[in-house]
């Protein structure tokens, strides 16, 4: 996964609202009284909130299943003298050697758990690595965006380092949206062609809330993650902000 689209990802996620998602973000930390700046952050991808957490002192270690995306977000923190580790992780089996206060993700990371059995596992390997209390914060894509915005659309861009295709097909039944990526990467002088295939499933908040619950994780709150607001039917981003309950 994401072997092309690891090289040209920045580029193409240019107008995420990274900034405005990490003010969020320590706005939960404040509200909800995070006990420490130690952070695990799964599916990092190229690092861009990690590497902030680390600016601002946070000590982060990033986790992703894509070496190809560690190795930019290490080069990232390298290039702005950042303490950051990363490793490869799987987020529904985590293996490390501490617990920690705070485990976030951002980015649709849970999206793409297509099976409930992986939501599952992934919420218990939160639950076994958070301290009692620790906050559990993470974002996907509401149902409402992979069914009504992605849906069955094409969105294409292009520039002179790359070009993309990008074809989308949502299955009512399976609640499964695969989008099929074609990138045209410049490389001396010449695009060479990539070809990609990556699934997301759209989760129903009821299907999160009883995942967490069933999981030992407490549901405080559910917001825009845009806005910081009440979700409305429209929004097309869910942040969730839960808690692990004590043993």
């Amino acid at each position: 996964m994401y072997q092309g689209f690891a090289r040209v990802y920045d580029q193409l996620m240019n107008d995420t609202p990274y900034d405005l998602w990490y003010k969020h973000l320590i706005e939960a930390f404040n509200t909800y009284n995070l006990k420490s700046k130690e952070i695990l952050e799964l599916a990092c991808g190229t690092g861009e909130m990690t590497n902030r957490l680390a600016k601002e002192g946070y000590k982060v270690l990033g986790t992703d299943l894509s070496e190809d995306m560690l190795d930019i977000a290490q080069t990232k923190a390298y290039d702005q003298n950042l303490k950051v580790r990363y490793v490869q992780q799987d987020m529904t089996a985590i293996e490390l050697f501490q617990t920690y206060d705070g485990i976030i993700s951002f980015c649709d990371g849970f999206n793409y758990l297509i099976d409930s059995q992986d939501l599952d596992d992934a919420f218990k390997s939160c639950y076994d690595y958070l301290n009692d209390d620790g906050l559990l914060i993470f974002d996907m894509s509401s149902d409402y965006k992979l069914k009504h915005v992605l849906g069955d659309n094409v969105f294409t861009e292009t520039s002179e380092e790359v070009a993309f295709i990008w074809e989308n097909y949502y299955d009512d039944q399976t609640q499964i949206l695969e989008f099929d990526l074609t990138l045209f990467i410049e490389e001396n002088g010449k695009y060479i062609r990539t070809d990609e295939v990556h699934k997301q499933r759209a989760y129903t908040i009821d299907d999160i809330k009883d995942s967490l619950e069933k999981n030992g994780i407490e549901l405080l709150d559910i917001l825009d993650t845009n806005t910081n607001m009440s979700v409305q039917e429209t929004s097309e981003r869910w942040l969730f902000i839960g808690r692990k309950k004590h043993e």
